[in-house]
């Protein structure tokens, strides 16, 4: 995801929650986005919606 945001040129980072287990696989973390980026990574990185209205 990270790197979907690089390719448009939006700055983010991945930030680490902690050091408590997820699911047994390390640490859980997220992707930072600047606010006035907000909006375009969350299209940039949501599920297309498929039209079906046929």
């Amino acid at each position: 995801m990270q790197q979907i945001l690089a390719a448009h040129q939006i700055p983010a980072r991945i930030v680490d929650l902690g050091v408590a287990s997820y699911l047994g696989a390390g640490s859980a973390t997220a992707l930072q986005v600047l606010p006035e980026h907000h909006p375009s990574a969350s299209l940039l990185i949501s599920p297309i919606e498929e039209d079906n209205s046929q």
